[in-house]
């Protein structure tokens, strides 16, 4: 075996230790309280937030809440916007469920006009005569059509449960509603929404319509089974949808009526719970979004049952404090009732954990989480169109200004003025991704205006990214100003995750709570640029290695260096307790392989390639197995998946992957980034383009660039291919590289030492690097010769 092959064997074992020897990084329980109970009571309240909650307002539930664990609630169903159905079809199911209807309701339709005696003929007409504007009819748009059917209709709930089964957005999660009545087998409920998580043929079910307010008579009537679910919908009534979304779908006064109906019914059932023998977990959860609302994050809480103590609630779907998921709810109770978990349910359940504040500032720090994560959801969208623009306005300007674009390029001569101020504008684009990081250091969600706010945190960063790279002596250097800003946006990245992901939650390249895609370590757009900035640094790095090493040991000196560095980013890519990306390390781990075979000289072929893909699904393979042979309520999405493959339902998770890379592709503004940076590499790279044979690098240099390029394109597809965001992980990663590479371009012509090329941009040879090293011309390519 060759030393490169024994580097290789070396790497796999060490990283198979480093990562399955890091933990999850969710907040566990102290294990001093136990977990189950007697009976189980959830209460669902659609539209409750943290900022409902007050102790003059809502006495109940604030006293509630001082009592219990509670949390941040995201209740992502399989919509963008979970209505009330969805809510408690999602509750039951322990995962993502769809009850059938349009996305968005019926949209809205014109009221029938009924003339009035003064609207009849020969009447005087108002204004400039033109027929007025039908008034529209909002009623059912957005969530109002669930909620109608949940106030006059659910006549047949069994039916309603089988239909949204079959639904296709079920379906793709793997969904099986109401299985949380079928483990029970009995459920108490009250309201017709909350039948949807229980109705099954074989579950007997009682439904109450009206509460009794009297303790006694209540205890009574939610005795009967060990599990009951409450729905209270005054919320939903306290407003009407509009043609537009709005932030919580209902008018102030209204509101606040509406909540003093449900705290009075909650410190009913708080009384009745008081008086059942035995103990019984309340679960409260806001668990849907009402009319026009647009989605947020939702109040909930968990008293009794191992959560007696007022802490934090956190569970292993999420990882992190103080976030929970209404999938994670469903586990919980049956937890509770010492009942198995269906493998259907993706949901883990709820723990404690933490020492909270006291609760007004605990109140406090969940509305800034609401606040920072919608400011996140409703403005992404337009970060990403904003991305696409400057790139593409900068490619724009940059073929302007540097020419080269022609049929036969002929680079355009600028004034060194010129150029400058294009290198400034590429760095400050090629800064903005890590500035959309380093900006969550500012507590803009804190600010009365936070969008303006965040908009200056990130404008604040990328300054600073920008002065560091053109200063210090690093900026006498060609490749030194675009090195540091990988530097900053690799070293950021890795640090983040070590702490605990603070930048990346939130950051406008992150994640955020209301999607629920992740809660904690790397995203899929920061392992995109994650990954390049990391085998472009390692290789100017290994570059330098192989410099101060003597000639015989070089390649292995460089080799090994690739190999140590790459052992260590993807230990920390793939580790539970910290980048937890399961497609991240079969992604990166061949990147980094292939990196050191180009850096080593050695040959790359077919099979080579096949084994170095093999190798990266060896490591993970391990790690998942590991993870999944740990508790069950413990376990990261490796080891969920792995479970998901023993019992059959490996295939929904990867067609749902498939079918999100598909609609990426086709619907989101990210994509465009790809067009923008198919055109800056037909400009650049084509034969006689301005960074064709090298970019006027000394040989080493360019061969680093190549070769960190090379490896970086694999490293991409394949993340591509196996994460679920598709072509947005590339296109994150052209947003920091294309405008690097248009800071090359724009110094081709300067002409001074470092660049390697003439004034006018032709190449020339040049003494480099000693004087037995020179740089030899050949019909535009640089070739080294030691």
């Amino acid at each position: 075996m060759s030393a490169l092959g024994r580097g290789v064997a070396l790497l796999v074992v060490v990283l198979t230790v480093l990562l399955a020897g890091a933990g999850p990084v969710a907040a566990r329980s102290d294990g001093t309280q136990t977990a189950t109970a007697d009976s189980v009571l959830v209460i669902g309240v659609p539209g409750l937030t943290w900022s409902d909650v007050d102790p003059d307002g809502t006495p109940e539930l604030w006293a509630l809440a001082g009592d219990s664990a509670i949390g941040a609630l995201s209740v992502r169903a399989a919509r963008s916007t979970t209505c009330v159905l969805d809510g408690w079809a999602t509750l039951g199911a322990g995962n993502r469920a769809r009850v059938p209807g349009p996305d968005e309701g019926l949209p809205p339709v014109p009221l029938p006009q009924v003339p009035l005696p003064e609207d009849q003929a020969g009447a005087p007409s108002e204004g400039d005569g033109a027929a007025p504007e039908p008034q529209l009819d909002t009623s059912l748009s957005h969530c109002g059509l669930q909620e109608r059917a949940a106030s006059i209709a659910l006549a047949d709930p069994i039916a309603t449960v089988e239909r949204t089964g079959r639904d296709e957005g079920t379906r793709r999660f793997g969904a099986e509603p109401a299985a949380l009545g079928e483990s029970v087998g009995c459920a108490t409920v009250s309201g017709r929404a909350a039948t949807l998580a229980v109705a099954a043929p074989d579950v007997a079910v009682t439904r109450i319509d009206d509460l009794p307010t009297d303790p006694g008579q209540l205890a009574d009537a939610l005795s009967g089974c060990p599990l009951a679910l409450v729905s209270l919908d005054q919320l939903t009534d306290a407003g009407e949808p509009g043609a537009e979304k709005t932030d919580d779908g209902t008018d102030a006064e209204p509101r606040a009526a509406a909540l003093l109906q449900i705290d009075r019914v909650v410190g009913q059932l708080r009384a009745a719970v008081a008086a059942l023998p035995g103990d019984t977990l309340v679960l409260l959860a806001g668990i849907a979004e009402v009319n026009d609302g647009r989605p947020q994050l939702h109040v909930v809480m968990a008293d009794g049952g191992g959560f007696a103590e007022p802490r934090w609630l956190t569970s292993s779907s999420t990882g992190r404090a103080p976030f929970a998921q209404l999938i994670d709810l469903a586990p919980t109770a049956l937890r509770a009732l010492s009942l198995d978990q269906p493998s259907s349910m993706n949901g883990q359940p709820l723990q404690a954990t933490g020492e909270r504040p006291a609760l007004d500032a605990a109140v406090e720090e969940l509305e800034h989480v609401n606040t920072a994560a919608t400011v996140h959801h409703r403005n992404v969208g337009s970060f990403f169109w904003l991305l696409v623009a400057v790139c593409a306005v900068l490619v724009g300007l940059a073929m302007a200004v540097l020419g080269g674009w022609q049929r036969r390029p002929v680079p355009a001569v600028r004034g060194a003025r010129t150029r400058g101020l294009l290198r400034v504008l590429a760095l400050a684009v090629a800064a903005l991704p890590v500035a959309t990081y380093l900006a969550g250091l500012i507590p803009w969600e804190r600010a009365d205006a936070p969008v303006p706010a965040l908009g200056a945190a990130v404008a604040g960063a990328d300054l600073v990214v920008v002065v560091l790279a053109l200063t210090g002596p690093w900026r006498r250097h060609r490749v030194g100003p675009p090195l540091v800003v990988l530097t900053v946006t690799l070293g950021t990245l890795v640090l983040d995750v070590l702490t605990g992901s603070t930048l990346e939650l939130n950051g406008l390249l992150g994640y955020d709570a209301i999607v629920a895609g992740r809660f904690t370590g790397y995203g899929n757009l920061s392992f995109g640029l994650l990954s390049v900035s990391a085998l472009l640094v390692t290789a100017a790095v290994a570059t330098v290695v192989g410099r101060r090493t003597d000639a015989g040991r070089a390649r292995l000196a460089t080799a090994a260096t690739v190999l140590v560095v790459g052992l260590v980013a993807v230990a920390v890519i793939g580790a539970p307790g910290l980048g937890r990306d399961f497609g991240g390390v079969l992604a990166a781990l061949p990147g980094f392989l292939l990196l050191a075979m180009l850096m080593a000289r050695v040959r790359v072929t077919l099979v080579r390639l096949a084994a170095i893909l093999g190798v990266a699904v060896l490591a993970v393979g391990t790690v998942a197995v590991l993870d999944w042979l740990g508790a069950p309520a413990e376990r990261s999405h490796l080891g969920r998946f792995v479970e998901q493959v023993l019992t059959g339902e490996a295939w929904t998770v990867i067609s749902r992957k498939a079918q999100a890379n598909l609609d990426i592709l086709l619907g989101s503004p990210l994509a465009w980034m790809l067009p923008v940076a198919l055109v800056a590499a037909a400009w650049l790279l084509r034969p006689g383009g301005l960074l064709r044979g090298g970019a006027g690098l000394p040989p080493a240099e360019a061969f680093a660039l190549r070769a960190g390029a090379s490896a970086g394109a694999l490293s991409l597809a394949l993340g591509a291919a196996v994460n679920d965001s598709g072509v947005a992980l590339p296109a994150a990663a052209a947003a920091l590289v294309v405008p690097l590479l248009v800071w090359l371009a724009a110094g081709t012509g300067e002409g001074d030492a470092s660049t390697g090329v003439s004034a006018g941009g032709s190449s020339r040879s040049d003494a480099v690097e000693g004087a037995d090293r020179v740089t030899v011309v050949s019909r535009g390519s640089t070739v080294w010769n030691a």
